[in-house]
């Protein structure tokens, strides 16, 4: 099957029908019926019209001209040359395709029994056409359950235009973004993030803030893998959140432009793709603009602390900032089998958050204390990932051998101000709170793949992830306001953190009697930790090795539908956010910290999936789960002598999720599109420490329901609505959010522009959420308002021209770290 691979994507678009391969390595219809055989043969030569130029990997489609169907196909060689040979005697119709010029169709082609057609020169017209009149690629669902993972193609969807990665993944079935942007899938927050298959060392600082930073018009699809097999780092409970971003890899100059206005995020952003020959260039960059109001009021009951038995809190403030990307990757083939890739993307964002929180202590009905802060966040923050890639198809198709290498940096600042103002609203003192980090991670990987006879494929490798995090954090105050700062020795040090890990891992992946395939893995890291503290001169070690399986398996049954089980043990190991011993005290009542002593989580999952489609556009995927984590990294709130609730990290929890998730998707009206997703689960939480004497549980669900519908003139609408029930911690409970959207879409230049009216949470001028903590020494109740209403204004515009592809780029092998627990939006 020579190069078949390369092409099989531009064929699928160039024919209505789509082909497989069969053990003889040659394409057949996908047409369930038997197919007539003969002993004919039907042959000829594609050239390009007006030279004698052959095509190849031509796409030639032999319909019956009988029954209207596609009886078989094949593809031209490098010479342009083709055959269909076992061909019934009959009358057909033969079409000739490839992407970039006219489909011709030679009609009639009459054959006899044992009968030889040369149908001799087929000449295709064109070379060149515009982009509007190529990119008719499939009709692609929102949403699309394949063999591991749920798709959700982010760039069919209207209601993105304008937004953010965290306004993306806000309509993933499964996932649950709330009002600060931290993310949870099914539940669980212990998930990973990567951008296009790889780790960015801004994800292990921060993943909300991150999320901000990425254009939603530059994100093509995000990928959801629930039961990662032993290929992929040992990552913890919930799974892996694949977020792939724009690139085209036709050949010739195109690309497209977006600007969007809204009275919460404005951005301008595009792409720009460039392919001659071998070589292949694709940029994607990107600036936005944020402007978020909020407030919140928060109560405090105390019990049992000398002078207070009640704190009340009132804050109200904003955030705003400005964001940058920018990315750039070049692929080279080095020959037919063997290819080079590199990449640089930069991210970049300088944001603030300005508010004035007033606290007011009470003793019974008398006020004890209060004060004012006057807070000012500042957040500057440079990041980037380079990545190194080489790929080599070996003798046998499908045998593979490839070395990758990734390096990632995130250099953060993290300096928060504050004017503290006594009972009579004057300044009595200043405080600063500094902190610069950066967090990164050199990876070498080398995975070879060997195939076998009847569908067997074994997969090997191993992985080196060498870490490294530093964290400079000062705590200055001056008090009275006007004498100069001083540091607090206790509050100030420099934590240096080292983290290795070595891994191996092999996989088997076969067929039983053509109905059962399997995939066994098996994966072993080694890890090793050295955390200091400098000034302190205090260390961490830790030194540990973790043997980590995994099964899949799944039974074909009739009718498209299909039965899976997997199982598989992961580890995660938690990152700066979680290990940062820097205090947040924006908040003199309310404080953060890390802790550099934790250690990895070990989790089992289970999960048994039902999945079935009909060729009309209507699937159904069900699943049922059971997640088990016995040393679960908690966070869990403990009160002082003073009333300062601290807020730090540790691994004092069992965590169990036991639960069911359904997702369907539908047409309906011909040019309609309607998906639906309900996840139902139930959450079992548990210290298991004397620390903490906590517990609790509740059942909790999510559903989502997506809409579109394509009128006439180039006019298309969708409608998106999300409700997520009240969610359970350790000490407390988040209440239930509710998010809709809408979205109208008007094409113009010909297809080749569009503008987008969008709006969101149109009912409702804010957003309310209630958080609540309760220890036996204080219980606590926030409330939170986010101004979420917005009204936005897009304007795309699609540029260029592209020519025949003569050879496609190949499947690209990337790294993936996605071992590490991140913190989510908290302190970095």
């Amino acid at each position: 099957m020579k190069n078949l691979i390369l092409l099989a994507l531009a064929g699928m678009l160039a024919v209505p029908s789509t082909f497989g391969q069969t053990p003889q390595d040659r394409p057949v219809p996908a047409a369930s019926q038997a197919i007539p055989k003969g002993n004919g043969k039907i042959s000829g030569v594609v050239l390009e019209e007006g030279g004698k130029k052959p095509i190849e990997f031509a796409t030639i489609s032999l319909v019956d001209k009988a029954s209207g169907k596609t009886v078989d196909g094949t593809v031209s060689d490098d010479k342009g040359r083709f055959s269909l040979g076992k061909v019934a005697a009959g009358s057909y119709q033969v079409s000739v395709s490839f992407l970039g010029y006219e489909t011709k169709v030679v009609d009639p082609v009459t054959l006899g029994p044992k009968e030889e057609v040369n149908i001799g020169v087929v000449a295709l017209k064109g070379g060149t056409k515009a982009l509007d009149e190529v990119a008719v690629v499939g009709d692609k669902l929102l949403v699309e359950d394949k063999v591991d993972r749920l798709v959700y193609n982010a760039e069919k969807d209207l209601t993105n235009t304008g937004g953010t990665a965290t306004d993306v993944l806000k309509k993933v079935p499964g996932l649950t973004v709330d009002l600060e942007g931290n993310v949870a899938l099914r539940g669980s927050s212990n998930l990973r993030v990567l951008i296009n298959n790889k780790p960015s060392a801004i994800m292990a600082t921060n993943v909300s803030d991150a999320l901000q930073q990425i254009p939603a018009d530059l994100i093509k699809s995000v990928e959801v893998i629930t039961s990662p097999s032993a290929k992929y780092d040992a990552e913890g409970t919930a799974g892996i959140i694949n977020i792939i971003t724009k690139k085209n890899s036709l050949q010739g100059l195109n690309g497209n432009v977006t600007g969007s206005y809204g009275n919460r995020i404005s951005a301008v952003n595009g792409t720009v793709n460039y392919r001659k020959g071998k070589v292949g260039v694709n940029t994607s960059f990107g600036q936005s603009w944020r402007n978020n109001p909020m407030e919140s009021n928060r109560e405090t009951i105390y019990q049992g602390i000398p002078g207070i038995d009640r704190l009340r809190q009132a804050m109200k403030g904003k955030r705003e900032g400005e964001f940058q990307l920018l990315q750039v990757g070049v692929d080279y083939e080095l020959s037919k089998k063997s290819s080079l890739a590199a990449g640089i993307r930069m991210q970049s964002g300088e944001f603030a958050y300005s508010n004035l929180l007033t606290s007011t202590q009470y003793l019974g009905e008398a006020v004890t204390a209060r004060n004012t802060r006057r807070n000012r966040s500042e957040f500057d923050n440079l990041n980037f990932d380079v990545n190194l890639d080489f790929t080599k198809q070996l003798a046998k198709p499908g045998q593979e051998i490839s070395v990758l290498g990734l390096v990632s940096r995130s250099n953060r600042e993290n300096y928060h101000f504050a004017d503290i103002l006594n009972q009579e609203q004057l300044l009595a003192g200043k405080e600063q709170n500094l902190n610069d980090a950066y967090n990164e991670e050199k990876t070498l990987q080398i995975d070879y793949s060997h195939p076998f006879k009847n569908k067997h494929l074994l997969e090997m490798g191993a992985k080196a992830i060498l870490r490294s995090a530093e964290s400079d954090f000062r705590f200055l105050v001056a008090n009275p306001a006007a004498s100069p700062f001083k540091e607090v020795p206790g509050r100030s040090d420099v934590f240096a953190y080292d983290q290795n890990v070595g891994a191996a891992y092999a996989s088997y992946e076969f067929s039983l009697n053509k109905k059962y395939n399997l995939k066994l893995g098996s994966r072993y890291e080694h890890t090793q930790v050295e955390g200091d503290f400098i000034s302190s001169k205090s260390t961490v070690q830790q030194s540990y090795g973790n043997f980590i399986p995994s099964l899949a398996i799944s039974r074909s049954l009739k009718e498209n539908q299909t039965l899976k089980f997997n199982y598989t043990k992961r580890i995660q190991r938690p990152q700066l956010g979680y290990l940062n011993p820097f205090e947040n005290r924006i908040d003199t009542f309310n404080i953060q910290v890390g802790n550099p002593n934790l250690s990895a989580e070990i989790t089992h999952a289970y999960e048994v999936g039902y999945s079935t489609f009909s060729k009309k556009g209507t699937s159904v995927n069900a699943t049922i789960f059971w997640r088990q984590t016995n040393n679960a990294i908690e966070a869990f709130i403990l009160p002082t002598s003073e009333g300062v609730n601290y807020t730090r990290f540790g691994n004092i929890g069992r965590n169990a999720s036991y639960g069911a998730s359904l997702f369907g998707n539908t047409k309906f009206l011909e040019k309609g599109n309607l998906s639906g997703n309900v996840n139902v689960f139930y959450v079992d939480l548990e210290s298991q420490t004397s620390l903490l004497n906590a517990s609790n549980a509740s059942m909790m669900y999510q559903a989502n329901m997506n809409a579109s519908y394509g009128f006439n003139k180039g006019i298309s609408a969708q409608v998106f609505g999300q409700f997520n029930s009240r969610r359970v911690t350790l000490q407390g409970k988040t209440s239930a959010l509710a998010l809709y959207s809408l979205a109208v879409k008007k094409d113009i230049l010909q297809k080749n522009g569009s503008l987008t009216v969008g709006v969101e949470n149109f009912f409702s001028g804010t957003l309310k959420q209630k958080s609540s903590f309760k220890t036996p020494v204080a219980e606590q109740v926030n409330t939170m308002y986010l101004y979420n209403r917005q009204v936005k204004v897009s304007a795309n515009y699609k540029f260029g021209k592209i020519t025949a592809v003569k050879s496609q780029p190949r499947r690209k092998k990337k790294i993936n770290n996605d071992d590490a627990k991140s913190d989510g939006d908290t302190n970095g």
